[in-house]
């Protein structure tokens, strides 16, 4: 995409390089960068109306590097000694100081050309039904940390969800056992008018459900829902998570092969 040298900002830049290669710019859904985009500082190139690098920091973190060329980090050693956390991409890992840092950490990073997806039929003896927002709060949130070990999502985060600007009802959908008539899987996915983006960012099955076809059927309905609206959808995972989410998502149309690290400095 072509940009007006003279009217172009980080967020312009940044909106114009995340339409063409999603995984490879951001390791997360846009409008996440965008909120905090003020908070940070930034840099960007531009050669001849075409966007070609983009930085973003703040003191000891850097959450965006992106070059069209993948040449290495331009990091200078003084923000290096100082960084605690790092966002990298893997074509970038082989050059980045990785030796500074406690913890490193994989996540996929995967997109759906949202490709036309067909009436979801969930597993013989399972519904899918929209989640109730103001009276299920408290049962998303306790869903969620039951398929968790190290996440404690309480009902006032869950809410603050649903101040999001991508928030969308019709994308929070329950998997329902209908002999006991609750919920097996949950599914949350939101929608970004700004670049017609949506993203997969909740897909849970309770540990007793899985291996059934839930997980695939909580995916392939939220990209039903999202199908004439988004013009793709993304989603990010842990690439060592022991339920192997990276499979579904492969199963369902997601492609990719973007790898983000986590770096990460102990205090």
């Amino acid at each position: 995409m072509t940009l007006e040298t003279e009217h172009i900002t980080f967020r312009s830049a940044i909106i114009s390089a995340y339409s063409e290669n999603p995984c490879q710019v951001l390791p997360n859904a846009l409008w996440k960068t965008l909120k905090e985009i003020n908070k940070f500082e930034t840099s960007l190139k531009i050669e001849n109306g075409v966007v070609t690098q983009l930085k973003a920091w703040k003191d000891d973190a850097l959450y965006v590097y992106w070059n069209r060329d993948r040449s290495p980090p331009e990091i200078p050693e003084k923000r290096l000694e100082s960084m605690k956390f790092a966002l990298v991409h893997q074509d970038f890992l082989k050059d980045f100081p990785t030796e500074k840092f406690d913890v490193m950490r994989p996540y996929f990073r995967l997109i759906h050309k949202n490709q036309k997806i067909k009436e979801t039929k969930p597993p013989q003896g399972f519904r899918i039904a929209n989640v109730d927002i103001k009276r299920e709060i408290d049962i998303v949130a306790d869903i969620i940390k039951k398929c968790y070990e190290d996440i404690n999502v309480n009902p006032e985060i869950v809410k603050s969800w649903t101040k999001h600007p991508v928030f969308d009802p019709n994308l929070w959908i329950w998997v329902i056992d209908s002999e006991k008539n609750t919920p097996a899987g949950l599914g949350i996915a939101e929608f970004d008018p700004t670049i017609r983006e949506g993203s997969l960012e909740w897909i849970q099955v309770l540990p007793e459900y899985r291996g059934k076809g839930i997980g695939k059927t909580i995916v392939l309905e939220l990209l039903r829902r999202l199908q004439d609206r988004a013009a793709f959808t993304t989603v990010s995972g842990e690439v060592n998570n022991k339920t192997k989410p990276e499979i579904i998502y492969r199963r369902c149309g997601f492609q990719g092969n973007d790898v983000w690290w986590l770096l990460i400095k102990n205090e």
